[in-house]
Order: structure tokens, then C-alpha cells, then sequence
């Protein structure tokens, strides 16, 4: 059986309406294994510890088999700090939210491990998967993350494993996206012909975004192409696309 890894970005509490309907289209479609990408404090106005209920409806479906990933730290990055390749692709991908894409080993050192320890004390999980913001790395994070025990990394085209570089899948993913109408229009004709494109590869990657949920016309669109993918692809963790033959 191929197979689909979903993933949910941006998960604060800052959308968390938005993301209790993510949750409930994807439960009624039948998928109740998805990742989860959480924002420790987004934007530095929302951290997960003044959040308990947030925090504990995360946790129960954490239980019930969606796997939590820690995605940045604030999810916004300073465009001061990058040089100018950097800055381009900070407003193409991110709106100038790539938190990790200017930062050397040690500062992103310690933001990896103050996120990490932050969704232990909210949510009582022990995560092993980080994906930054935008899917844009420095250098020095990669470096970081082969030192901090991550064992699952994404960009927008691999998945890999930090602690040895080994590329788990390669697979480009499917998404929408917001910004100027060209990119919106680009991204919306490449969710529409993924299921032509990829329809040999053993895995796709299909990732939301809560903006996503909040525009009818997409909602619908990303629902109907789920179901096609569904008809022939079950839904995956990181850990059991790592552990498959």
C-alpha cells in the first residue's frame, strides 16, 4: 500500500478554532494519523503554558495518534539578520517568518532545546521530530540538529533523519500557499495535478496551513484531494515511514 504523510502546520492556540475544524474534516475523512506542527509561543504572544485546555486537546489526540512536532519556537524570524539570497527566500516562502533560516549552531542549538522543553512541561510529550518555518534551515541548524537527538527533519523536498543526514523519503510537498495571486494560483495548479505527478511515488506529502481552512474554495479543494489520495494511500507517521521496508 503507498502511503500519505499529512501534516498540520502552525498548531497554537492562536488557531485553535481553525484547527478543531482541521481535526474534524480529517476524523470524518478517517485519518487520525497526521502530524501536528506545534508553535511553542507563536509569534511571542501565544505560549502553549497559558493554554491548559489547548494544551490538554492536543495531548488527548497525541493518545489517539497524532504525532506532535515541534515547529520553531515563535515562527517568526528577523529579516534584518540574513543576507540578501536569504531575505528573497524568507518573503517568497515565509512572509518573513523563517526563524531558523539565518541562525548559526549554537543560537539555533538553544532554541531547539528550549522548544523542546517547553512541549514537555505543556504537553507531557517527548518530541523527536522538528520541522522549521517555512521548511528553510541554516547551516548551522542542521548542524544543531544532528546534535540535539532529532531523528526525523523535513524540508520541502525530503524528509530525512538529522542524526545521520539518510534521506527517509523524497517526495516534494503538496500545499497550498498565501502571498501575491501568481503564487497562489502556482500553488493551487500544483495541488492539482500532485496525484498526476506523483501517482508512482510510494509516498506523498500533502501539508495545511490553519489560512488554508479559513478560504471555502480551498477547504473544499484540499478535502477532495484528500479523498483521492485516500482511495489508494493510507496514512503514515514519520516513525512508520522510517520503519518501513
Amino acid at each position: 500500500m503507498k502511503k500519505l504523510h499529512l501534516s498540520v502546520h502552525d498548531v497554537s492556540p492562536a488557531h485553535e478554532s481553525t484547527l478543531r475544524k482541521i481535526h474534524s474534516a480529517l476524523e470524518q475523512l478517517g485519518i487520525v494519523r497526521y502530524s501536528m506542527l506545534v508553535v511553542p509561543d507563536h509569534h511571542g504572544k501565544w505560549p502553549l503554558e497559558d493554554f491548559p485546555e489547548f494544551c490538554g486537546w492536543l495531548g488527548q489526540l497525541a493518545e489517539n495518534g497524532v504525532e506532535i512536532v515541534l515547529h520553531g519556537c515563535r515562527h517568526e524570524g528577523d529579516i534584518e539578520e540574513l543576507n540578501l539570497p536569504d531575505r528573497i527566500r524568507s518573503r517568497l516562502f515565509t512572509r518573513n517568518e523563517g526563524e531558523f533560516l539565518g541562525l548559526g549552531e549554537e543560537s539555533a542549538e538553544k532554541l531547539l532545546t528550549a522548544g523542546r522543553s517547553t512541549l514537555k512541561k505543556a504537553l507531557d510529550i517527548e518530541v523527536n521530530s522538528f520541522v522549521a518555518p517555512g521548511w528553510l534551515y541554516s547551516t548551522g541548524t542542521s548542524m544543531a540538529l544532528r546534535k540535539t537527538g532529532f531523528a526525523f527533519s523535513e524540508n520541502r523536498w525530503r524528509i530525512w533523519d538529522p542524526s545521520t543526514g539518510k534521506t527517509i523519503v523524497w517526495a516534494p510537498v503538496v500545499n497550498y500557499a498565501g502571498g501575491s495571486p501568481l503564487k497562489r494560483c502556482l500553488a493551487a495548479f500544483w495541488v492539482k495535478v500532485s496525484g498526476i505527478v506523483l501517482a508512482g511515488s510510494k509516498t506523498v506529502r500533502f501539508a495545511i496551513h490553519p489560512c488554508d481552512f479559513e478560504n471555502h474554495t480551498v477547504k473544499k479543494a484540499i478535502i477532495e484531494r484528500l479523498k483521492v489520495f485516500l482511495r489508494r494511500r493510507v496514512p503514515v507517521s514519520y516513525k512508520e515511514l522510517k520503519s518501513a521496508p
